[in-house]
This record gives C-alpha cells, structure tokens and sequence, in this order.
C-alpha cells in the first residue's frame, strides 16, 4: 500500500471521528438547551398616575402577581405619554420595556394589561405587542392578558364583588355609584353592560362615566328615581388617582361630590382604587392565566 493512501486513509478517519464527535456535543448541547427553562416575565402595564398615594394599588397588584407566578420577574410599563420617564424609577413606555426585555435575553413574556375595559389604550397595546411578536433576538414567546371587563364571565364575576366590598360600610337603602373614566370607543359597552349586572344584584348600585355614556346626569336622575338620600361615591378605576381626587371628590362646584350634594344627596368618597381590592386582582390575574395557556402561545388578541 502506498505511504499516501495510508495517509489519506489515517487523516479520513480522524476527521470522521471528529465529525462524530461533534455530532454528540451539538446532540447533548441541543438536548440540554431544549430542557433549559425559558427565562420568563411578566410586564405590567398601567396608564399610570402622578398622584404618589395612587400607587399604593400598583403595590398591591405587583405582589399579588408574583404569588400566583412565583416563576416569573415583573417589570412595569405606564402607557400614558405624559408621566413616561417620571416617577418611580423614570418608568418606561411598553416599548421601551419589551425592547429591553428582548435585548437582556428573556424569551417568555406575558403581558398584564390593568386597563379596565378593552378601549382604545388597550387596543393600541395589541398593536404594540403584534409588532414585538417574531423579531429576530426577540422574544420567542409573548401573549397579552385581557382587561379586567373582557366577556360575560369577567362582567358578572366584577360585578358580585364590586357589590360586596366597593363600600363595605355601606347601609340598605344607600346608593353605591362606581365612577368610570368612560370612552367613546365602542368598548364603552361595557360600562352599561356592568350596570346590567349589577343592578341584577343590587337595585342601588350605579354606573356612571366622565366621558361617555351612561353619564354623570343618567346616574344621577337614575338614584333619584330610586329614592335613595346617601351615595357612596367610587371610582371604577385601577387607581384612585387625578380623576378620583378632582372630577370625583374635588372641592369645585363641578365635581361629582359637589353636584350630588347640590342635589340633596349626602355622599361619601371612597378613595380606593380597583387595584387595591385582592378579589379584583385575582380576576385580572385569572384572564392573564387563561392567556398563559399552552394553546395561546403566540395569540394576542383574546
């Protein structure tokens, strides 16, 4: 046999076992990688507040969130222009929140949306989180969990326990009226929808918007109608913040308590937002469950 052949034979096998060799170290790497558990967080997302007392809801919706997903982080994204880069902590956009989220290597996100209705903020939070879908380095997975009123389940769920704790010093005969910041997208169904069920519940429970239907004059000629003499004035609102402490209880004559008055009606505020009541939060986090589904990887919309 020629010395060159040997060679050749000799080099030909080496580089086969090496090619084996290889082969086995890319099998067990993949083998291992796949196995390794996808680093996951969950981004809350808020309209935010300036009103630092307000936040106290955010707290409380953050912890409850990390007890029913002890296996994921929580970062926060406020969604209103104008607090962007203020307090706490220069809070970012959810652009700015998914675009980090994506260059620190997370790959599973899930999207907690605190909006109370699928109005248009959260309608632009779809379209946010379309575009984050699929980009190369990006985040392989992320799914956006509903609003707080999303369907009929969520509807008579909120309104059994808005009637049980909204204001729990409340007497029979006396009116509760939930204050709603109100929309003219057409999701603003949901605000009659909700006095659907809950009048179902209670006769004196009342919905009324700042903007939108059923409004301030619709509520009130409503509890006249019902002969009730005291109101318990609450924001149906994540937090209780501006519109709570200037449109609802504020000193002016245009105020929801000063107008009420005006009227006869004794009213008491309750300064407490929706994102301060466990029960409540536990139905946003029961729709961010439903989205975390293995069926619903990589579905947005609910």
């Amino acid at each position: 046999m020629k010395p060159f052949q040997t060679v050749k034979d000799f080099l030909m096998k080496e580089i086969g076992m090496a090619l084996l060799g290889a082969a086995l170290i890319f099998f067990w790497a993949g083998k291992s990688w796949a196995e390794k558990p996808l680093e996951k967080a969950i981004l809350i997302v808020a309209f935010g507040t300036s009103v630092e007392k307000a936040r106290v809801a955010y707290a409380t919706v953050e912890q409850q969130v990390k007890e029913a997903f002890p296996d994921h982080r929580v970062e926060w994204a406020w969604s209103a222009r104008t607090l962007l880069g203020t307090t706490p902590a220069r809070m970012p956009s959810t652009q700015q929140a998914l675009a980090k989220l994506g260059a620190d290597g997370t790959e599973d996100v899930l999207v907690f949306s605190l909006h109370v209705i699928p109005g248009r903020e959260y309608h632009d939070l779809i379209q946010t989180v379309k575009a984050f879908e699929g980009l190369p380095k990006g985040l392989k997975e992320i799914r956006l969990g509903p609003p707080l009123l999303h369907d009929t389940d969520s509807l008579k769920a909120a309104a059994a326990i808005l009637v049980k704790n909204a204001a729990t010093a409340r007497k029979p005969g006396e009116a509760l009226l939930l204050a709603g910041h109100g929309t003219h997208h057409p999701a603003g169904i949901y605000y009659p929808a909700l006095q659907y069920y809950l009048s179902a519940l209670d006769r004196n429970a009342f919905v009324g918007t700042i903007e939108g239907e059923p409004d301030f004059e619709e509520a009130r000629a409503a509890m006249k109608s019902a002969g009730v003499k005291k109101v318990w004035l609450a924001p149906l609102m994540t937090v209780a913040g501006d519109h709570s402490r200037n449109d609802l209880f504020g000193p002016e004559a245009e105020s929801w308590k000063r107008r009420l008055e005006a009227d006869g009606f004794t009213v008491e505020c309750v300064d407490r937002g929706l994102g301060e009541d466990r029960e409540l939060i536990s139905l946003w986090i029961k729709g961010l469950k439903d989205a975390a589904a293995p069926e619903k990887i990589r579905k947005v919309s609910p």
